[in-house]
Order: C-alpha cells, then sequence, then structure tokens
C-alpha cells in the first residue's frame, strides 16, 4: 500500500514537471519567437529601402525629418542648431553633414516590428510604439546636440562617440524599453486573466 502510494507521488512528480516544462517552453516561445520575427521583418525592410531604385527618395526623407526636428528640438530647448545647406546640420557652430544612417531610422523601423509583433494587447502594443517612438526621436536630437558640441571640442572624439557610444546606447535603450514594457503588460494581462 505504501509503495502504491509513493509510486503516485512520484508519478505526480513527473507530470508536474513535464508541465513545467512545457510552460516553460509555451513562455519562452510566446516571448522570443515575436522578437525573431521583429528582427526577420527589420532586416528585409532595411533591405528594400536600400533598393537603388527608392535609395535616395527614403534617404532624403528621413534627412530631412531628421534636420527638421533637430532644428525643432534646438529652438525648444535653445540649442543653437541650424542647417544651412540641405543635407547639413550645424549644432553650436559644428558643422555635420547628416546621411541616412544617422537619422535612426534602423531603430525607428525596428521597434515598430518590435511594439506590434509584442505578445500583448493592441492597447498595449501601440502604447508601447509610443513610448518607443518618442525615445527614440529624443534620444537622436540629443546625440545631434552631444556630438555637435563634442565635434567642436576634439574631431577625433567626435568619431568615437558618434560611431560607438551612441549606437550602444541605443540598443541599450531598446532593450531596457522592451524589457520593461513587456515585463509590466504581461503582468498586467497575467493578472487579468
Amino acid at each position: 500500500m505504501a509503495n502504491k502510494q509513493k509510486d503516485r507521488k512520484t508519478e505526480k512528480a513527473k507530470l508536474n514537471e513535464q508541465r513545467a516544462k512545457q510552460a516553460a517552453k509555451l513562455k519562452f516561445r510566446k516571448q522570443f519567437i515575436p522578437l525573431m520575427v521583429a528582427v526577420t521583418l527589420w532586416i528585409i525592410t532595411s533591405m528594400i529601402l536600400h533598393l537603388p531604385s527608392i535609395k535616395n527618395e527614403v534617404a532624403t526623407f528621413f534627412i530631412n525629418f531628421t534636420i527638421n526636428s533637430s532644428i525643432l528640438f534646438g529652438k525648444i530647448f535653445f540649442i543653437p542648431i541650424a542647417s544651412p545647406l540641405f543635407p547639413h546640420l550645424t549644432v553650436g557652430g559644428y558643422h555635420m553633414q547628416v546621411v541616412m544612417e544617422c537619422t535612426a531610422y534602423n531603430f525607428y523601423i525596428f521597434v515598430f516590428f518590435l511594439s506590434l509583433l509584442s505578445p500583448v494587447s493592441l492597447k498595449q502594443r501601440l502604447l508601447t510604439l509610443l513610448i518607443f517612438l518618442v525615445a527614440v526621436f529624443v534620444v537622436n536630437n540629443l546625440r545631434f546636440v552631444t556630438v555637435g558640441y563634442i565635434g567642436a571640442y576634439s574631431q577625433e572624439l567626435f568619431h568615437l562617440v558618434h560611431d560607438y557610444l551612441w549606437n550602444i546606447l541605443f540598443g541599450f535603450l531598446v532593450f531596457l524599453i522592451w524589457v520593461w514594457r513587456y515585463n509590466k503588460t504581461s503582468d498586467v494581462e497575467t493578472s487579468n486573466q
């Protein structure tokens, strides 16, 4: 009799362990498959935007948007930012040429897919997208201000900060917002069930 109870407990423990493993696999899929799809769509979209037939128009759109938003940002915060000639931008007297890669278009595209493919409600996806877009917009404008002033101080430091530091910071920003929003929305949706 004691052996049968022990066998039942062992079988029940094994069943619970299998269920826990299945739940972990499902959670993993729910979290990371949308992330992988977002990365794939981001790569495909980036490749399409670089097609020779549309690349110049796409670049002009993003560069115009970036220059105009930087000038607006400068006016709001009383920072001397001007565009004497397209596609150039002057910050605090330091002259920079804006190219497509300076526009953070990669991050805008990636956060679009990342937000809309997140495994949460549509309302949470749209709110997350809004948070991402505002964050990328503000940080990209701060990037122009800081690298402009750094460039006026040191050309070598300008390239180091522009080429490496800001790209790393953008990556961390996107990752941290995604983790924050995903955990926040997962907690909300779990409590609603």
